[in-house]
């Protein structure tokens, strides 16, 4: 396993109601490619109040989803964000890309 998405905690976190589960994936399935667009779209302009907006968005649902890395990955583009050091961005953006990539394609087999 790769530990890019904890399905036991995340069990936990719902309660062990598997609707619930199958529901929050297909969410997440469906806003998170949007939700990096809007991220890519901050780094590109340099917007780091925009960009501290979608990661913080994103960190909260890959934290509830118990994906400890996409939720780590966008803690630290909204903290670049906040810190204004969006020079940093780009390398941190590409790391995002490959942690959610991994976890797209691991939600695809939970849900």
């Amino acid at each position: 396993m790769s530990g890019i998405f904890d399905p036991a905690a995340f069990e936990r976190q719902t309660g062990g109601d598997a609707a619930l589960r199958a529901e929050i994936i297909q969410m997440f399935l469906e806003d998170c490619p949007g939700r990096v667009e809007e991220i890519r779209a901050a780094v590109t302009r340099g917007d780091a109040p925009a960009l501290v907006s979608s990661a913080h968005a994103l960190k909260g649902s890959a934290a509830y989803l118990s994906a400890s890395i996409v939720r780590a990955r966008a803690a630290d583009l909204e903290r670049l964000g906040r810190e204004q050091r969006m020079s940093d961005a780009p390398a941190m953006l590409a790391r995002l890309d490959a942690a959610v990539a991994e976890l797209l394609t691991e939600l695809e087999k939970h849900r």
